[in-house]
């Protein structure tokens, strides 16, 4: 009888027990997971490309941003285009994250976790549709950060990543970008600065120094250029026209004319050293000006000489018979002997001899020079020969005295080094070699094995 009564009883507490843990754990649980996928399918949808919409709210203003056939676009507060890694980034994150965890499911809690005035607001927007996803506060275990959307009865944990909203500004959403155009149309590059005008112009797809210096120039020194004008960004933006001209202590002006006689004038400005100064570039025709680093003025102001041409040789290592090198009075001569280099007779390092062919190769003049003062050829330092198969020269480089107004610094040893005149037979002017250049041509010893 009394194990009976020891069995019900046992019975009792486990269908207690059972049912505490469905009613406490279970139901709960589920009503959590249900709440879940609410929200992530009513607002962190799968689909970025749904999304037409985005409104964001915070204490740095309200922004609403609109996709259009040409990307997104900024259209309030003021008209502008959006950048793009940003909205990829917000979208990334409203679309891949979840949900850290379902705190309470009663709206009236909605001023415990001070959501009643949240921090921010996103609305999205798709098939006419829009969610607004309230932002509050970091939890106190700063497991993520308190939320809410409107029309389900959930208050809520984002992770960091989502409530990154809670900080974005005008700044950070814009595009950046201050110059827009194709570097493949450009025909035309025109500095204009206090000291005279750099002129480049493309003639039948090549390009050349129009003044100073009338010559040749370097393809990739024009290229690179236009695909640094391309990536500049603004650090900072002024909508409401220039600042104060008179904060400005110099300008240039850079004018791009295409293969269409289109022609774009920007004003570059130098502010300052400060770090809230540096250079500001305004484009005519634009509603804005952009604030630069002062490094984008030091880009800006460079001599003709760094468009030229400047290689001190054109040579391929399979047409090269000879190298005769003669440095401060001490010779030798490389010469190739079927599929091996000998060194005034004796075998030479293959490898060391085709690093440099492939040193002069890429040798190129600190800068070309207008002409000689005269007297300066008298005394040569260095002088390399290069020549092919029957004997005929390929190129050829003389180095005089330095350029004693040229110093281009010290080495470790305190040794200072200078610009020196030269010659190369590949270039149309004279020009001036740094002393440090001069420093990698090997001696004799180097190439014997």
């Amino acid at each position: 009888m009394h194990t009976r009564i020891r069995v019900t009883v046992l019975l009792l507490a486990l269908s207690v027990v059972v049912g505490s843990i469905y009613f406490f754990y279970i139901v709960p649980l589920q009503e959590e997971n249900r709440l879940k996928a609410e929200l992530s399918q009513k607002f962190f949808r799968v689909d970025k490309s749904d999304i037409e919409f985005l409104r964001i709210q915070n204490p740095k203003g309200t922004f609403n941003l609109v996709k259009s056939d040409g990307g997104w676009r900024i259209t309030s507060p003021l008209e502008r285009s959006a950048d793009r890694e940003v909205l990829r980034d917000i979208l990334d994150r409203i679309t891949s994250k979840s949900i850290v965890k379902i705190i309470s499911t009663d709206r009236e809690k909605l001023s415990d976790f001070s959501l009643h005035i949240p921090v921010a607001v996103l609305n999205i927007g798709y098939a006419g549709t829009i969610d607004a996803l309230a932002i509050g506060d970091q939890s106190p275990s700063k497991t993520g950060y308190y939320a809410f959307v409107k029309g389900i009865n959930a208050i809520f944990l984002v992770n960091d990543e989502i409530a990154k909203i809670r900080n974005l500004g005008l700044y950070d959403v814009r595009d950046k970008t201050l110059f827009r155009f194709d570097p493949e149309i450009i025909t035309s590059i025109r500095i204009s600065k206090n000291a005279g005008s750099v002129i480049l112009r493309k003639e039948e797809n090549a390009w050349y120094v129009a003044s100073p210096l009338y010559g040749k120039a370097d393809m990739s020194a024009i290229q690179e250029f236009l695909d640094e004008l391309l990536l500049q960004r603004a650090i900072e933006f002024y909508d409401d026209g220039m600042p104060n001209r008179n904060m400005f202590s110099d300008t240039i002006e850079l004018q791009l004319t295409d293969r269409y006689s289109s022609l774009r004038s920007i004003e570059v400005h130098f502010w300052g050293t400060g770090a809230n100064e540096g250079t500001v570039a305004y484009e005519k025709g634009e509603e804005f000006a952009g604030r630069l680093p002062r490094d984008f003025w030091i880009f800006l102001d460079k001599e003709a000489s760094h468009f030229r041409y400047r290689n001190l040789f054109n040579v391929q290592e399979e047409d090269i018979s000879q190298i005769r090198v003669t440095k401060n009075n001490v010779s030798y001569t490389l010469a190739r002997k079927g599929n091996n280099w000998l060194i005034d007779g004796d075998r030479a390092h293959g490898e060391r001899v085709t690093a440099f062919i492939w040193l002069l190769k890429d040798w190129k003049a600190a800068k070309i020079l207008p002409s000689f003062p005269s007297g300066e050829k008298d005394n040569s330092i260095l002088e390399i020969v290069v020549d092919d198969r029957e004997g005929h020269s390929l190129g050829r480089l003389m180095v005089f005295d330095k350029i004693e107004s040229e110093s281009i610094g010290f080495d470790r040893e305190i040794e200072e080094f200078f610009l020196h005149f030269a010659t190369s037979d590949n270039l149309e002017n004279d020009c001036a070699v740094s002393g440090l250049e001069l420093e990698k041509i090997p001696a004799k010893e180097h190439f014997i094995q």
